[in-house]
């Protein structure tokens, strides 16, 4: 199987510039949010440090106020936290106007303070929670663009059905212009949630990969086998008219209907069927139209009852 080289293609820098761009617009708010959320934590403490003993009370509940909303900001509950704190910040103007009128009491500066820390330190731990909230759907975004350009089957080390549609267009090509005849044949199990639900899930898998050994083993060494789909699907390019599939087939289906690929997998029984459909492609019907000729095989697989 020849080797990529998956780093010169247009996919992958598009991948890595999206990736990047998405990733330091995440970083920039997270730094940023932490200074500022820090500023505000500062703006606490030199509150505490500046205020006479007899207001440890107050700075005690307004501190403790502050980093309850800060956590529920951060645990995402931010339209909470918001509220939380702009009641925060009434309540203690609400507490000091009341004072000044009753009381005649002298604002100090930290009382104004007392304002501006709750409201900073909340614009902190939304902007860095915005930012870890981009980090995390970019890594989303990043993974499912990988597995998309991926075109190994991690279960079983075959070409997937990417694989499947890059080499199709180039083989057909090809047989076109050296008048060979070419065909695709598709296989998969005809009972995999039956099996499912006898087997565990690495018994399961074992079935899928003796059965890829299985079609790799009967094929020709220029014939390619493919993992399409994730309940024991595959396809296989044949250098053959349809005539030599159907001797492909007959060989093929002698091999799974005997138990011996299934043995030692499970003491229970294990219904191994499969369905099977093959095409011999045809210039005049698909005209190079890859996508329409293996959903024409798709369809014979069905038409397997």
């Amino acid at each position: 199987m020849a080797k990529q080289d998956k780093a010169a293609t247009p996919e992958n820098e598009t991948i890595t510039t999206t990736s990047t761009a998405g990733m330091d617009g995440g970083r920039k708010s997270m730094s940023l949010g932490v200074i500022i959320m820090l500023l505000g934590v500062l703006i606490s403490v030199v509150i505490s440090y500046m205020a006479e003993d007899d207001a440890f009370s107050e700075n005690l509940i307004m501190t403790v106020a502050m980093f309850v909303c800060l956590g529920l900001a951060a645990f995402g509950l931010k339209t909470l936290a918001i509220v939380l704190t702009s009641l925060q910040v009434a309540g203690y103007l609400a507490f000091k106007i009341y004072g000044l009128m009753v009381n005649g009491e002298i604002l100090k500066l930290y009382s104004y303070l007392w304002i501006v820390a709750p409201v900073v330190g909340m614009v902190g731990i939304i902007l860095f929670a915005s930012g870890l909230e981009k980090l995390k759907v970019n890594n989303q975004v990043l993974m499912r663009q990988i597995d998309e350009l991926s075109i190994i089957d991690p279960l079983t080390g075959l070409y997937n059905l990417r694989g499947l549609y890059m080499d199709a267009q180039t083989q057909i090509s090809y047989a076109e212009r050296k008048g060979n005849a070419i065909s695709v044949m598709m296989i998969k199990l005809r009972y995999p949630e039956e099996m499912k639900t006898v087997l565990k899930q690495e018994q399961y898998n074992l079935v899928i990969k003796r059965l890829a050994t299985l079609l790799c083993d009967t094929v020709r060494l220029e014939d390619k086998v493919y993992s399409v789909g994730p309940d024991g699907k595959f396809a296989i390019i044949l250098t053959c008219d349809k005539a030599g599939t159907k001797i492909v087939e007959k060989r093929m289906r002698g091999k799974i209907d005997s138990p011996e690929w299934l043995k030692d997998i499970s003491n229970k029984p294990i219904r191994g069927e499969v369905k099977l459909g093959y095409l011999e492609y045809s210039s005049e019907k698909f005209h190079r139209d890859i996508s329409s000729f293996i959903a024409s095989v798709e369809e014979e697989v069905e038409y397997d009852i």
